[in-house]
């Protein structure tokens, strides 16, 4: 996913096509209106919820790592348990350049909560997180 482009427009259209990008890197088709469901977990049947940051807050929605809630449409997991896929697009070029993955219980020891006038959770990434690891993988194997 790295390199590619997610042209500039409305958020939940730049949402998808990540989704799209991560779901057919992972060997998925998706169909049009499946990216429309919307539902949490983006990816369900990899427990795995897809967000873009192009700011310094990531939007997380209606659910939040921060309280364990159990995900009704993914048996088995909670929002603790859930794992959480970042993907930073540079601002300016709109090009994929990191990518963060935690589960839900580790993405409060690395990144702090935001409340914001919405109510929905946001987590704020800072820019110069992946400076020191541009073109490397990095593998947390307690995820």
């Amino acid at each position: 996913m790295i390199g590619h482009t997610i042209e500039p427009g409305a958020t939940k259209n730049r949402g998808q096509k990540l989704e799209e990008i991560i779901a057919n890197a992972l060997g998925y088709t998706i169909r049009e209106k499946e990216l429309l469901a919307g539902g949490y977990p983006d990816i369900r049947n990899q427990a795995l919820e897809v967000k873009l940051q192009d700011s310094p807050t990531v939007d997380l929605g209606k659910y939040s790592p921060e309280y364990e809630e159990v995900v009704p449409k993914c048996a088995g997991f909670s929002t603790r348990s859930m794992r959480y896929l970042i993907v930073l697009t540079n601002p300016e070029t709109n090009i994929i350049e990191g990518a963060v993955l935690s589960s839900g219980s580790k993405l409060g020891k690395h990144f702090t909560y935001i409340a914001d006038k919405s109510y929905k959770c946001q987590r704020s990434i800072p820019m110069s997180f992946f400076d020191g690891l541009k073109g490397m993988s990095v593998f947390n194997p307690t995820i």
